[in-house]
């Protein structure tokens, strides 16, 4: 049997069975769905989504048990142009363990052990070409089915009906519907967003865990947001409004940083103390990579404080090549005997990129120029983001 890794594709045909198997640690293994996509990445009106709880049919696909997929890929209906393979927890809670998919001489493991998240694509069947192939994918989904439904355009009550703790009025089991921890039931907590297309807002993870509510201040309004996805791995979340945004932030087409450029961070921080507007500070790149040589982010220089989380990081021509993550915990520093300022850590858009690219956003990207990008000064910089940036309220 041939082992995929990650991202591997293989050719695929006919029948096949797929069947999850666990990691031998005993327990319920979680339950397999099926998701149809069109050409626009959006629900397959002709193949609405089938699980293995409920086991509905389609033409092309039956679930013999929770575990376990037919799927007659020549029997496919003709505009669905991919099929998501997903497996996902009942409760809503973390998997925290390896799951293998087999199907004939094909078998990939998701690795999901320490993990938070509560649902896996664990792989894609896709067109390529007049054929079909299977592409391994292993993403989890913090925020469950309910993350993945949202992404692709499918009805909120198909989850409800699997995820009994998601429907209104129901507990989510930890003592905290409605409200966060040590919030009291009320309150709010704030961070910052940029728009990367006309209806979607980029922010961290962290800014909106365990929201029950979201609200997204752009264009001198406040607009209702829905949580698509979090990835609290990379610390990313994507929002959506149904309102089209003001402004859209361009990627600078060379990813790439450089150790001592100078940049430009935006946010809101310290709302209620700084005032609500936006607030910017200029610092440099000082480390391309961060603690533990993680390669995912980059170290700068220029001051944030609580509520820039999720905010941009320009360049000086006004593009995007970051997304404000965190800072260096200064307490512990000095508890240490060191000494430490302004040490602070930025997601690299590359990392922005490919999480955006799994949802078929392609952002606008700065046109490439062989001489570099012009610098504009800071005051441009600023000026020009200013319709791009939001900021984000959530309820605790």
């Amino acid at each position: 049997m041939r082992d995929l890794i990650a991202g591997e594709r293989a050719p695929i045909a006919g029948e096949r069975t797929f069947s999850l198997v666990g990691d031998g640690q005993g327990g319920e293994l979680p339950t397999l769905a099926l998701i149809a996509l069109g050409a626009d990445r959006r629900t397959a009106p002709a193949f609405p989504p089938i699980d293995g709880l409920t086991r509905e049919m389609r033409a092309a696909a039956r679930f013999e048990d929770t575990h376990r997929l037919v799927l007659d890929l020549d029997g496919v209906a003709g505009e669905v142009e991919r099929l998501l393979l997903v497996a996902f927890d009942r409760g809503n809670q973390p998997i925290g363990r390896t799951l293998t998919i087999e199907t004939g001489e094909l078998r990939f493991a998701a690795e999901l052990g320490g993990r938070s998240d509560a649902a896996v694509i664990l792989v894609e069947c896709y067109r390529h070409q007049g054929a079909w192939r299977m592409a391994a994918n292993g993403q989890g989904f913090a925020m469950g089915l309910s993350a993945i439904a949202g992404a692709h355009g499918i009805d909120h009550g198909w989850v409800m009906r699997l995820i009994p703790r998601l429907r209104p009025g129901l507990s989510n089991g930890e003592g905290d519907a409605g409200a966060r921890q040590g919030s009291g039931g009320s309150g709010t907590s704030s961070g910052s967003g940029v728009a990367i297309e006309r209806n979607h807002i980029l922010t961290n993870a962290h800014v909106v865990e365990d929201a029950p509510a979201v609200t997204v201040h752009a264009g001198g309004r406040p607009l209702p947001a829905q949580v698509v996805f979090a990835d609290p791995r990379n610390d990313l979340a994507l929002l959506r409004v149904e309102a089209g945004l003001p402004g859209i932030a361009q990627f600078r087409s060379e990813i790439g940083l450089h150790l001592g450029e100078d940049i430009v961070a935006l946010g809101f921080p310290l709302q209620g103390l700084l005032g609500t507007g936006p607030q910017a500070s200029a610092g440099n790149i000082a480390a391309l990579c961060g603690i533990g040589n993680d390669s995912t982010v980059f170290q700068f220089t220029a001051p944030i404080a609580s509520g820039n989380s999720g905010g941009p990081i320009l360049d000086m021509a006004g593009h995007l090549v970051g997304l404000v993550s965190s800072s260096l915990n200064l307490d512990r520093i000095r508890q240490s005997g060191g000494s430490a300022e302004n040490i602070n850590f930025g997601i690299k858009g590359a990392i922005i990129l490919s999480f955006m690219d799994s949802f078929g956003i392609e952002p606008p990207m700065a046109q490439y120029s062989p001489t570099g990008p012009s610098q504009i000064g800071r005051a441009a910089v600023v000026r020009q983001a200013r319709d791009t940036i939001a900021r984000i309220t959530c309820e605790c």
